[in-house]
Order: structure tokens, then sequence, then C-alpha cells
């Protein structure tokens, strides 16, 4: 059950560290079955994929935006169908995730300019953008470069500012070695980094197929976008109707980072539940409840 709230005022909290954290294929829900898959041409930009499941007639239209590391499959699949019984549903996969828009380099406003040309040229109209962890960051940027395509925003375990530990010491040091590293290295590693635990199953082996199609350059640029974005200067005046997922138990993007998005918000509505940062697929019932709550929440 998630809690509705308001957002807490006062002074900001210290910025908290992004940390990673390895999962268990054993505690992940996935659908078995997903909705149809388009490749759509956007003029100009390239071709990039997106799930479309159509909701009831002149429903409006909620947009998917996925987390750092994972697609629109891995992220949203339960979220899909339960959206679509009020809404039309369309998930991209990000630049340089699975099987998104190729990239030279990863950049926040990039995607957020894929977003609106998927918009576009699908000819959606007005969406309900949602935006997860880095697919945060993107809705942000969404809304700020084409408020006359958003509807409406909805913030999931994301932040208006990310204290990423990219910019200083040995992690930087490997950060930057690791951009030397041959393609094959880099790929390596990250398959070591990002397989889960009881992976030797149908389930564990699809996730790490997606896994696979991810450009390793452009999720380290991702990465490094995260560490320079800083939308609490701008957030605010935005005139979009907006909601908060908040996710209490997280350890990747901290519960305090996601209340002080609440705060810099002009009085979003707000639902707290428990969960860590995969909430959406380790506890897809909660999560789901509060995601549509919070998208007809915006649409009201």
């Amino acid at each position: 059950m998630f809690k509705r709230t308001r957002p807490r005022h006062g002074s900001s909290p210290r910025r908290p560290r992004l940390a990673v954290e390895r999962l268990d294929v054993a505690e992940l829900h996935f659908a078995d079955e997903l909705p149809e898959g388009r490749m759509v041409e956007l003029p100009g930009r390239g071709t990039a994929f997106v799930r479309v499941a159509a909701g009831p007639a002149g429903a409006p239209t909620v947009l998917l935006l996925h987390g750092l590391m994972a697609t629109a499959d891995l992220n949203w699949s339960l979220a899909v169908p339960v959206l679509a019984k009020r809404f039309n549903v369309v998930a991209p996969d990000l630049r340089g995730h699975g099987r998104g828009l190729a990239t030279r380099q990863f950049s926040g406003e990039e995607c957020a300019d894929d977003v609106a040309a998927i918009v576009q040229t699908l000819e959606l109209g007005r969406v309900i953008v949602v935006g997860y962890s880095l697919g945060g960051l993107v809705a942000q940027l969404f809304v700020r470069r084409y408020p006359e395509l958003a509807a409406g925003i909805v913030l999931c375990a994301t932040a208006s500012r990310f204290d990423v530990p990219t910019g200083q010491g040995l992690v930087r040091i490997v950060e930057r070695a690791a951009r030397r590293f041959p393609e094959r290295l880099r790929r390596a590693a990250m398959l070591a980094m990002l397989a889960p635990r009881s992976a030797n199953c149908p389930q564990g082996r699809w996730l790490m197929s997606e896994v696979r199609r991810h450009d390793t350059i452009a999720l380290l640029d991702a990465v490094a976008e995260a560490a320079r974005f800083n939308s609490t200067s701008w957030l605010g005046g935005s005139t979009c109707p907006a909601a908060v997922i908040v996710t209490q138990d997280d350890v990747v993007v901290s519960v305090e980072a996601q209340r002080e998005l609440a705060r810099v918000l002009d009085r979003p509505s707000v639902y707290e539940i428990p969960g860590d940062h995969f909430v959406c697929i380790k506890r897809p019932r909660e999560f789901n409840e509060a995601l549509v709550a919070a998208c007809a929440g915006v649409q009201a």
C-alpha cells in the first residue's frame, strides 16, 4: 500500500551518494508477454524502438522512460498492461540502451529531443511523461524543452540532482581508464557488474540478453550526465501538473534526494511506497498501484 504525503519544506539535505545494488533474479518479476514493439524512424535522428499498448478509445497517452542500464521491457513490462486499462502507453528504449537510438555520446537533452520526436512522429498529442531514475532526468528536461507536449509529469525513484562520485579520486581514474579499454573488456566488465544472482534460468538469460544490447560508452556518458545534472534552479518554475513516487528504502537514489525533488517542484502529489530502487520489478503490484494513481492525479 502506498502512502500519499505532502512535500516537506526546510533546509536541503546533504547530497546523497549514488550506489549500486546487485539483484537476484529470484526476487524479480516480469511479464510473460510483451505488447507490440515497433521500430520508429525519427526524421534526422535515426530509428527508435518503442513498445506500444492501446488503451480505451480517446484515452490520454502515458510515455514511460526507463532507468540507467535498463530497457523499456526490463523497467516497465508489468506496468504497461496495468496502465493500458486507463491510458494509451508508449515505452521507448533510451538512446544507447537496449534497442534505442545509436549515439556517439549520451546526452539527457538529446534523449529529451528523441522523446519529443517520438511524440510528434506517432502523433500522440500531449503526453503524461513518466521517468524512472535516469528516465526522471530525461523527463524533467523534456518538460522544460517541450512544455507544449507535456500534459503531466510523474517522477519515480529519481532526483533533481544526483551525487555520483565520478568527479574525484580513484573513481574518476577508473572511469577514465574504462573509456580507454577495448570494447570487449568494457563489455565483459559491464556484464560482470550487472549480472544478477540466480541468473542461470530462462528469466535470467533473457535479462542478460537485454543488458548485452547496451552501448558501454553510452552508459559511462549517462553516469557522467547524472553527475552534472541539477534542475533545482528551474524545475520549480514548471506549470506542468506533477507527481513524485518516493521509494522509501532506496540506496541507489536516496529517499532524501527524492523528497528534495518533491520540495523543488511546485506542490506535486507525493506517493511514498516501501521498497528499494528496483521496486518496479520486485514489488510491482504496490508500485503499479501508486503509478496509476499518480498518472490519474496529474491527468485530473
